[in-house]
């Protein structure tokens, strides 16, 4: 059995929303002070909950160890990744179980621990797991397994979609060691000769300030512990088709958009101090700063308390390419919203229920967005948000 639940539409509002003046400036432009200014309404797109998969009890198929992502192919069907139970799920359209791949275990179509997943070009299945991806082609009946490529950054696990270059050919992102014992953020693509292309990609300062590490040594060697500042300024990164990214600081909207061939954009949107933190909030930033200072043998906390929220919670693309920029809710909000923006360009903004969990590993389309929900039980499921412009 499966469990389906609609939600009515949240109540309407403004459906032409007078957008604010978003500048974007090439980098040639940006060099020479000039901008473009583009001053537009956009359409509004209200979510609704039209489906939900998963139980607390009763057939497997239904029953989830720990869903890391959910996506969909062109034909409406729903992929579910179960990292623990080590298989991809697939349902219909209506949330029926179709049929499962994987199983752990290092052979052919078997996982290891699997994040996520993607279609390439051609429309094979890529599924990501620590030290591989494995090529499935889907069919009506199941799937068959047709390959297993190389990862570049084995022992890695989520934070990454599966992602295509402008050539067809397949970006890996993860972690490279670097100096001092510390990791950089890298995106490698594989070359037909068997070379790669490495990229590292270099953290803004902005975000570098909600963070610090500790050195430690131990009977098993030297190493680093990481202390990060609850709501306080991240790193936010987006991956998208044809190798586009986008990359910003929490902490300021201001997002520097990478298109395919190279160009470089950037969005500057309102000066949004984001939303201030409710007193329960405050309470969980203490109790965690106290155990930051016992973890880490501070004197004092590593951080102060923050009197906001970052304005930005999360960038993601959409499977048009679109970049959405996620802004971080008020405590106890019942929606969260996203600024789209295509080309550089705001189009559309969207909004949704804020108990669907949607992260850097969001599938979403022009009218569709697949996540998580979690119940009060700690129960997970796997939903689909629909979304209608207001009339």
């Amino acid at each position: 059995m499966m469990t389906t639940r609609v939600e009515r539409p949240l109540r309407p509002a403004a459906s032409r929303i007078g957008a604010w003046a978003a500048i974007l400036c090439s980098a040639g432009a940006c060099a020479g002070g000039d901008s473009a200014l583009s001053l537009e309404e956009v359409t509004t797109f209200e979510g609704f909950v039209d489906l939900e998969i998963g139980e607390l009890e009763g057939d497997d198929p239904y029953l989830f160890s720990y869903i890391f992502s959910v996506a969909a192919d062109r034909s409406g069907r729903i992929l579910v990744t179960d990292s623990r139970a080590h298989e991809v799920r697939v349902f219909d359209h209506d949330g029926d179980f179709l049929f499962r791949l994987g199983g752990e275990g290092d052979g052919p179509g078997e996982f290891r621990s699997p994040c996520c997943v993607g279609f390439s070009p051609e429309g094979e299945l890529w599924v990501r797991q620590e030290p591989r991806f494995t090529v499935f082609e889907l069919v009506d009946a199941g799937a068959r397994y047709l390959r297993t490529e190389r990862r570049y950054f084995p022992g890695q696990l989520g934070g990454y979609p599966v992602v295509f270059g402008a050539e067809g050919r397949i970006i890996d992102l993860g972690l490279l060691p670097g100096e001092g014992g510390r990791f950089v953020e890298a995106r490698i693509r594989p070359n037909p000769d068997g070379s790669a292309d490495t990229v590292k990609v270099s953290e803004p300062e902005e975000a570098a300030a909600g963070r610090t590490t500790v050195e430690f040594s131990s009977d098993r060697g030297f190493g680093l512990m990481y202390f990060h500042q609850p709501y306080g300024p991240r790193w936010l990164q987006a991956w998208g088709p044809a190798g586009a990214w986008a990359s910003a600081a929490s902490s300021a909207y201001e997002i520097e958009l990478r298109a395919p061939d190279g160009v470089v954009s950037q969005i500057v949107g309102p000066a949004d101090p984001g939303p201030p933190l409710s007193p329960a909030e405050a309470d969980y930033v203490r109790q965690r700063l106290e155990g930051d200072m016992e973890r880490g043998d501070f004197d004092a906390p590593p951080f102060e308390i923050p009197e906001r929220k970052p304005p930005l919670a999360e960038l993601f693309f959409d499977q048009g390419g679109r970049l959405w920029v996620r802004k971080t809710a008020a405590g106890g909000a019942e929606t969260i919203e996203a600024d789209v923006y295509e080309g550089g360009v705001l189009v559309a903004r969207y909004r949704w229920p804020a108990r669907v969990r949607a992260g850097a590993l969001a599938w979403v389309t022009a009218t569709a967005l697949y996540g998580t929900t979690t119940d009060s039980l700690g129960v997970q499921r796997a939903a689909r948000v629909r979304f209608e412009p207001l009339p």
